[in-house]
């Protein structure tokens, strides 16, 4: 290795050109190329082994690298808070984005992003891909904690059959959450609670509710309720709101942040991210509960794909079972706030969120492979193509 004593370890994304390192993993030979401290995976070399077709070169000039962060202070709250900062970064030319297709599954990244879609889902990496000398290269975190599970679910290590979903509806009492016209998410969120309870013991499952009344249930209580339960998920639901962007809408979903990451919603990592928190003993779980549920989401509502992502929310964070957050849209933006107050539509994300947990059940119990958002697609399509030959 060479590490150049004139490169400052906090400059996270300036790029040291360094030696490149074979490693055997998953009996295959990953070869991981050092920028600054981080260990990189070549795109060339993630095509190779799950089968896509080669990457084309990038026509870019020198190394290609976001610009660095300003040092402003980075603001984290034990809970989802309203969107007060940018939206997605803008769309870059599309010379910079590869797609790979091998038929059964699709990779797209974007050269200076952090978002990537994987089988057709918005995932926000832990790093921004980067460029060098007409390659593109993914941060060997995300390759492990992210793409992996995504392409491979039935290879993670760590999943247990479970009997129990711990619901826990969001906020509460005297917190009532973001606010709309129509009402408050901490009533919005109860209700989608119970009718997923009722939906899930249909199908045998035993269901746990953190709060069941209009309560206020502490933070640190609610992922206790699961931990307590053996053979147990937790699933904690809430909607969205933005301060300063009225457009904002659509679905997101957050697990815990691996270790070494930084959460989706923070602009640079931190020594934070490299503290043991209990929900990292289950993370992969968890993202694979993400993903089987989201896909479930979007599969069922037609709604904008916000991503996966992660974070580290004390219910996530203190979490020792599978465990996500879904936000179920924005209640700030006029159209969903009106979807939002419908009992129709909260009652089709409920039959969403339970499908999920279903898909990820299958995948815990049989190494089954969720459905992805292209398989509800086509379902669709057969749906309405039954309904059209049944016409007289």
């Amino acid at each position: 290795m060479c590490d150049s004593p004139r490169m400052k370890p906090q400059h996270w994304l300036g790029l040291l050109c360094c030696a490149m390192l074979a490693v055997r993993a998953n009996a295959a030979e990953w070869t991981l190329h050092r920028f600054e401290s981080r260990e990189y995976v070549s795109l060339d070399n993630i095509a190779e082994f799950y089968g896509f077709p080669k990457p084309p070169m990038v026509e870019l000039t020198g190394h290609v690298l976001p610009a660095p962060t300003p040092a402003e202070p980075v603001i984290r709250k034990d809970e989802p808070a309203p969107i007060s900062g940018a939206e997605p970064p803008p769309a870059v030319p599309a010379s910079k984005t590869i797609t790979l297709d091998s038929g059964s599954a699709q990779l797209e990244v974007t050269v200076g992003l952090r978002e990537v879609q994987i089988n057709g889902v918005k995932q926000w990496l832990a790093f921004p891909v980067l460029a060098h000398e007409g390659k593109v290269f993914v941060s060997r975190l995300d390759l492990s904690k992210i793409i992996e599970p995504r392409l491979r679910p039935e290879m993670i290590t760590g999943l247990q059959p479970f009997t129990t979903v711990v619901l826990d509806a969001g906020h509460g009492g005297h917190d009532r959450g973001a606010i709309s016209k129509f009402g408050f998410e901490k009533d919005f969120s109860l209700d989608v609670a119970l009718r997923a309870r009722k939906l899930l013991e249909k199908q045998g499952y035993k269901v746990v509710m953190t709060r069941s009344t209009d309560v206020f249930i502490p933070l640190e209580q609610r992922p206790a309720v699961a931990n307590n339960i053996a053979g147990s998920i937790f699933v904690s639901i809430h909607f969205n709101s933005s301060n300063s962007n009225a457009d904002a809408r659509g679905f997101e979903i957050f697990s815990m942040a691996p270790r070494g990451a930084p959460a989706t919603n923070d602009s640079r990592p931190s020594e934070r991210d490299l503290r043991e928190e209990p929900g990292n003993g289950l993370d992969l779980p968890s993202s694979a509960l993400a993903g089987s549920v989201f896909h479930a989401l979007l599969g069922h509502v037609p709604m904008v794909d916000r991503g996966i992502k992660h974070a580290r929310f004390a219910v996530l964070r203190l979490s020792t079972v599978p465990a996500v957050l879904v936000e179920c849209g924005f209640v700030s933006n006029k159209a969903e706030s009106t979807l939002i107050s419908s009992s129709a539509w909260r009652a089709h994300v409920a039959e969403a969120i339970v499908d999920g947990v279903e898909n990820y059940r299958m995948l815990a119990d049989k190494k089954t492979r969720p459905k992805v958002i292209a398989d509800y697609r086509r379902a669709a399509v057969g749906n309405v193509n039954l309904r059209g030959s049944a016409a007289p």
